[in-house]
């Protein structure tokens, strides 16, 4: 009755771990959707293509309509003419129009449209890196998920292989053959065995509450339809040549890629700043109106004025300004490459591991899977001859035990090397292939 009700609770959460679910492009396919940090990546480059927009405005004219319209007190002392004093009193409008057009600026302009156009490229590749981190929390999550799957399916059928000797053992004492003891023991195990389903329960609902934040789904918690499908235990495929990822990782990396834009960003900005130090030229015209009202007379009169011309100007000096604004940017320009740097030599030190990890589970993978059917045979035997007498039950315990770890084992060893190859693409940036 006991092992009949301990059964009874256990079906339902076995069956909800049957139930196969999401694949792997299925998950990063919904992460990309709905998380929040990919909608403020397109944000801000749609704020970059504006600040492009605005850059390359300056190859226009500016046109500026005018006007006021005030009290204005005027008073004359010549000092020419000591005793001469006039004042007058008057109300005076004015309206115009006014245009510019720059024509030279030390080429800033140009600088300025082409770093806009390279931070544009920027935005889009930092765009790309916060899709290449969402898919890496995203495929650690999931794989997590799966062998959590396996771990409570392995706990199963540890559960009802231990329920099942359990009844036999408590028949064959009924019978007196033999003691109380055997029929604990399987009671035990059958225990243990719960409790190694609800630890791998838990993780399954752990990794599902990080999907479900990366996915932005309404519930906290991945829905039962969402959960990631079960382990198929395909075949592995081999593992990638270092210096293929590698030569890859520096062409399509997206946060690598981004620090060259960023680079290309602040050689135009050096471009910016040497421009300031030569002379700008504009073309310049306006056309106004003046009317007066004075106090004196009655009629008012007023008079159109305009102008055509070239305007020029050149700091000749600005106190050290400009000269250290260069400075400024090519030094920040030397940062940055040796930022670059850095990330190179962390990228290729971050391959190597990867590859080396992936050789090393891939050889632990071959080998528990040898294990784990070897195990199994030897469990089948040794439970054949338990019941027939044959063997005792610690032989028996020991033969299940070793094939419950060793399942365990398997699970985790192909998971992690599913996952180390999954890194290796995320790592590269190959992952990005596919992606719109």
């Amino acid at each position: 009755m006991k092992n009949l009700l301990i059964l009874a609770i256990l079906v339902p959460m076995i069956g909800s771990a049957q139930t196969n679910g999401l694949t792997l492009a299925e998950v990063r396919s919904k992460v990309l959707e709905g998380n929040p940090s990919v909608q403020e990546a397109i944000q801000r480059i749609a704020a970059a293509e504006a600040v492009l927009k605005q850059a390359r405005s300056s190859y226009l004219p500016t046109v500026t309509l005018s006007g006021n319209y005030g009290h204005v007190d005027v008073s004359q002392h010549p000092d020419s003419d000591p005793i001469t004093r006039a004042s007058d009193s008057f109300k005076q409008g004015y309206g115009g129009l006014e245009a510019s057009w720059l024509l030279f600026d030390g080429f800033a302009r140009e600088a300025r449209s082409l770093g806009a156009k390279y931070g544009v490229q920027q935005r889009r590749e930092l765009a790309d890196e916060t899709r290449r981190l969402l898919i890496q929390a995203a495929t650690i999550s999931f794989r997590q998920a799966q062998l959590a799957r396996e771990n409570m399916e392995t706990a199963e059928q540890d559960y009802k292989f231990n329920t099942t000797l359990e009844e036999d053992a408590r028949k064959r004492f009924t019978a007196g053959v033999v003691p109380e003891s055997d029929v604990q023991n399987f009671s035990i195990r059958a225990l243990q065995a719960e409790s190694s389903f609800l630890r791998a329960k838990l993780d399954l609902k752990t990794a599902g509450i990080v999907l479900a934040e990366l996915m932005a789904l309404p519930e906290s918690e991945l829905p039962k339809a969402m959960q990631p499908i079960t382990i198929a235990f395909e075949s592995v495929p081999a593992v990638p040549v270092m210096q293929g990822e590698l030569q890859y990782a520096l062409a399509h990396r997206p946060d690598y890629k981004a620090l060259k834009s960023g680079q290309l960003v602040l050689a135009q900005q050096v471009r910016v700043t040497k421009g300031a130090l030569m002379p700008q030229v504009a073309l310049v015209g306006d056309i106004g109106y003046t009317e007066r009202s004075d106090f004196s007379v009655t009629a008012d009169h007023g008079n159109y004025d305009s102008f055509v011309g070239v305007a020029a100007s050149w700091d000749l000096f600005t106190g050290g300004r400009n000269v250290n604004a260069i400075k400024e940017a090519q030094a920040q320009m030397r940062a940055l490459e040796q930022q670059e740097e850095s990330l190179r030599l962390s990228i290729r030190s971050t391959l190597q591991q990867r590859v080396d990890e992936a050789e090393t589970s891939k050889a632990i993978f071959e080998r528990q899977e040898q294990i784990y059917n070897l195990t199994a045979s030897v469990r089948d035997s040794v439970e054949k001859s338990y019941k027939a007498g044959a063997e005792s039950i610690t032989r028996l315990n020991e033969a299940q035990t070793d094939l419950t770890r060793a399942k365990v084992a398997y699970a985790t060893s192909y998971i992690a090397y599913q996952l180390v190859l999954n890194q290796l693409d995320i790592d590269t940036g190959r992952v990005l292939s596919g992606l719109e």
